[in-house]
């Protein structure tokens, strides 16, 4: 385990033993991100295996959304290396073997790995729903009309919209955007997808459609996930393993049980305080 960790593990903080034995999917190592003199991410270390469901929770301003950000590529580290699948994110390898800052040819290649569903939707309105889902496929996979077609209806039916396929986003409600905005990320089939508290811009009562939604992908799914979310009883339903972060750092991590049940640090104490 990381340096990070074994420094807060010592102020009492809990290490969940064992875990996935296969090699991480995706690696931050020593990760910072300052704006200005703001430093936000404080030399994370963190891992995510193949087919893992890992929620970060945190207060505001932890630096979580940063971290799912980096990992999109569109915020740059200020230091440290992240690795999907066992390549550098941000830096390429020139035929000689030097590693030099990432063109947009490498992130574009990269970023068609990962895909992320953000707080606010983003969806086209000009387009209906199942050109919005599959545009990205016909534009950056070069797919035919027909296979984006037939790829986009079965994910806009798996989030529960098939009749909505010819309606504009104007016309949806705001969970019902957001599961098309998570259509339109699935179709890509990335590797690993990225939630940013895509129920963070929704009515209260819109918000369990669209968490019910990311259960059901995540129970039948093998695809990795990155959950950056509020909502407790979500991440405790929903993830294997849960890390805590607090002011640019990790804090504790471990499996459900352990955060919500064995809490050692006080800050993450104080934060579950208020959920209850």
């Amino acid at each position: 385990m990381n340096s990070q960790l074994e420094q807060v593990n010592d102020a009492g903080t809990r290490k969940e033993p064992g875990g996935p034995v296969n090699d991480p999917l995706v690696r931050y190592e020593k990760v910072t991100k300052s704006y200005g003199e703001l430093e936000v991410i404080k030399g994370i270390d963190l891992t995510l295996h193949p087919g893992e469901k890992l929620a970060i929770i945190g207060p505001s301003g932890s630096g979580k959304t940063t971290l799912g950000r980096m990992l999109m590529t569109l915020e740059r580290p200020t230091s440290g290396r992240i690795l999907v699948a066992g390549e550098s994110l941000w830096e390429m390898q020139t035929p000689l073997g030097k590693m030099i800052p990432a063109n947009e040819q490498h992130l574009r290649r990269m970023r068609n790995q990962i895909g992320m569903v953000f707080q606010h939707f983003n969806l086209f309105p000009h387009l209906k729903v199942i050109d919005n889902v599959m545009l990205a496929p016909c534009s950056v996979l070069k797919m035919s009309k027909e296979e984006a077609r037939e790829r986009a209806v079965i994910m806009l039916d798996k989030v529960g919209l098939t009749g909505k396929l010819e309606e504009y986003p104007s016309r949806l409600s705001g969970g019902q955007k957001q599961r098309v905005a998570i259509a339109r990320a699935l179709v890509m089939q990335p590797k690993v997808m990225v939630f940013d508290e895509v129920t963070s811009a929704l009515d209260p009562e819109l918000v369990g459609e669209v968490l019910e939604v990311i259960k059901e992908i995540a129970a039948e799914s093998d695809m990795a996930m990155m959950l950056i979310t509020h909502e407790m009883d979500f991440a405790r339903d929903v993830a294997d393993r849960i890390l805590f972060g607090a002011e640019g750092l990790i804090v504790e991590e471990g499996t459900p049980d352990f955060i919500f049940g064995q809490p050692r640090s006080d800050r993450l104490k104080s934060f579950l305080k208020r959920f209850e």
